[in-house]
C-alpha cells in the first residue's frame, strides 16, 4: 500500500521521452530497447571484434594487452545514451546517474558474471580534489551506488586518490593521454581485496583505467575488471 502511494506521489518519468513509466525506474521499456547496447566486443579490452571472429583476446590485445583483465561496457558511446552521460557529468543531473547505475547492476547480475566470480570490491575512478570541488560530485560514485545497493559489493572510495591535476582526457590525443596520466594516481590506504572492479563513465583509449589498474596491482590487487557505461 505504501509503495503504491509512493509511486502515485512520485511517479517514474522516462528520462528520454518523458512518459510516465511503471518499470520502477525513470526509463520506459521502448526507450530502453532503443539504447545502443554493447555487443560483439573483445572480452578483455572491450573493443569491437572483427565480424565473424569469436575471440576473448583481439588483435589489439595481442599486440599491446591492457593492464586490466576484463572490460564490461553497457553501451557504445553514441546517441541517445550520450544525453545521460553528458547530462550527469556536466549538467549535474544525478538522476541520470541512478538510471545508468541501475542498468549496469542488471547486467552485472544477469549477464556479465554468470560464469565468473564477482569482484570483491568496486573502486570509482577518483577526481582530483580541485575538480571535485568545482563539479561537486564524482560521476563514477553516482554510477556505482545503485550497483552497490543491488549487489552489496563493498565500495572502496578513499584508498586511491588523484594526486596530479591532469588535463581533461577528452582534449588530448591517444599518446598525450598516456603521458598526461603518468603518476596521476596514488594508493593511500591498504586495499584488502584481490579482485576489484574499477567504475568509470566512458572508456575511450583506456589510458585512465590502465593507469589506475597499474597502481592497484602494485598495491597487491591481482585481478582488475573495468565496469563502464560506454566504450568508445
Amino acid at each position: 500500500m505504501l509503495k503504491k502511494l509512493e509511486q502515485w506521489l512520485f511517479p517514474f518519468i522516462c528520462c528520454f521521452c518523458e512518459a510516465y513509466t511503471t518499470s520502477g525506474q525513470d526509463l520506459c521499456s521502448a526507450c530502453k530497447i532503443a539504447l545502443p547496447w554493447s555487443s560483439d566486443r573483445c572480452f578483455k579490452c572491450g573493443l569491437y571484434l572483427t565480424p565473424g571472429i569469436d575471440s576473448i583476446d583481439c588483435e589489439s590485445c595481442r599486440e599491446l594487452p591492457p593492464k586490466f583483465d576484463r572490460l564490461c561496457a553497457l553501451f557504445s558511446y553514441q546517441p541517445p545514451i550520450t544525453k545521460l552521460v553528458m547530462g550527469l557529468k556536466f549538467g549535474k543531473k544525478l538522476a541520470y546517474g541512478r538510471v545508468m547505475g541501475e542498468l549496469l547492476a542488471e547486467q552485472v547480475e544477469s549477464r556479465w558474471y554468470q560464469n565468473f566470480e564477482l569482484p570483491e570490491a568496486i573502486v570509482p575512478v577518483p577526481l582530483h580534489i580541485d575538480r571535485l570541488r568545482k563539479r561537486g560530485f564524482n560521476q563514477a560514485l553516482e554510477l556505482l551506488w545503485p550497483v552497490h545497493k543491488q549487489t552489496e559489493i563493498p565500495v572502496v572510495f578513499d584508498a586511491c586518490v588523484r594526486v596530479r591535476k591532469t588535463t581533461a582526457q577528452a582534449q588530448l590525443d591517444k599518446s598525450r593521454r598516456k603521458r598526461n596520466l603518468k603518476s596521476a594516481f596514488q594508493i593511500v590506504k591498504p586495499i584488502p581485496f584481490e579482485h576489484v572492479a574499477i567504475m568509470d563513465d566512458v572508456v575511450t583509449t583506456g589510458s585512465t583505467v590502465n593507469a589506475l589498474t597499474q597502481v592497484l596491482k602494485e598495491a597487491g590487487v591481482t585481478t582488475v575488471d573495468i565496469w563502464c557505461i560506454c566504450r568508445a
